[in-house]
């Protein structure tokens, strides 16, 4: 396998708290989206936590790179 392309930036040096990706799934089930401004204010924490909330659902494979779910989201969810 390639390892081009492969990223581990991003994460605003937060490491993935308890209930992020649980968080940040619900989120964009409701139809939100990280990029309105306030994304903030319905996750519940600060702007760079939204951004590290967004890599550790993509790094752990919950959405891809367009923040929609994926199929492995879809068999563990």
């Amino acid at each position: 396998g390639s390892m081009k392309g492969l990223k581990f930036s991003g994460h605003e040096t937060f490491i993935c708290k308890q209930l992020w990706l649980k968080k940040g799934y619900d989120f964009l089930q409701k139809g939100y989206n990280f990029n309105d401004p306030d994304a903030v204010v319905k996750l519940g924490v600060g702007k760079n936590m939204v951004s590290s909330i967004r890599f550790w659902l993509k790094a752990f494979n919950i959405i891809d790179n367009k923040d929609i779910p994926t199929e492995f989201c879809k068999i563990v969810r």
